[in-house]
């Protein structure tokens, strides 16, 4: 078998060809990479903003619902020593509540959990929320706070007459 051999000189060169598309909408696969990488690094940017945002947005809720129980408990003569925040999840929360030992145990403490049941309840629906209110007696002298805080309980409600009003 013979091979033969053409001279490619003669068949043209690049200038023959030209684009006709625009040039600015031609991609390479590195463009492409790139573009997903930026846009990859903007979502998770935007998420993680959108994440502290709804943190703080339920931070604030649960600040309202603690406000709405201290004047639940103070309107029965109950007085409430401290509240503190437990945070499970961006969307999930327990509100602890300590009172004096003889409040706790007291007759007229039981309706506060009627109560917080309506308020656990208000926001059953709200798949960015959810709250559950704890109660304990509490002595000043004996209570462990860095007990609390191993629980999880690691943010305190600041009590003033002005939240219970």
């Amino acid at each position: 078998m013979e091979i033969t051999t053409q001279n490619t000189n003669e068949l043209g060169n690049s200038h023959t060809w030209e684009v006709s598309v625009d040039k600015n909408s031609i991609f390479t696969n590195d463009d492409v990479i790139d573009a997903y990488l930026k846009g990859k690094k903007e979502g998770v940017k935007e998420t993680k903003q959108i994440f502290v945002d709804k943190l703080n947005e339920n931070i604030n809720k649960s600040a309202v619902f603690t406000d709405r129980m201290l004047s639940f408990l103070e309107k029965r003569n109950l007085n409430p020593i401290s509240a503190h925040l437990r945070i499970k999840s961006f969307n999930d929360f327990v509100i602890l509540i300590t009172l004096p030992e003889d409040e706790f145990i007291s007759e007229d403490f039981l309706v506060s959990y009627d109560f917080a049941s309506i308020i656990e309840e208000e926001v059953i629906d709200d798949k960015y929320y959810n709250v559950m209110f704890m109660f304990s007696d509490r002595e000043d002298g004996d209570f462990n706070t860095n007990l609390l805080v191993s629980d999880g309980f690691f943010m305190d409600y600041k009590m003033t007459k002005s939240n219970n009003a």
